[in-house]
């Protein structure tokens, strides 16, 4: 299992983790990892989630 599943996804911890991960570090790819941070890009465009940082600007 990744650990990244078992602590959560942040850039610390895949700093941590995925530098010591046989996978990763020989191929350069993780989908487990592309697929989360897809998943994060996409929720930072929602429309709910922009409306939040649109009012915290003041606007």
């Amino acid at each position: 299992m990744c650990m990244i599943e078992e602590v959560g996804y942040s850039e610390e911890n895949k700093k941590l983790y995925c530098t010591k991960c046989v996978i990763h570090v020989r191929t350069g790819k993780c989908e487990y990892l592309k697929y989360l941070e897809s998943k994060v890009s996409v929720d930072l465009s929602r429309e709910y989630l922009q409306e939040i940082l649109i009012h915290e600007c003041g606007l």
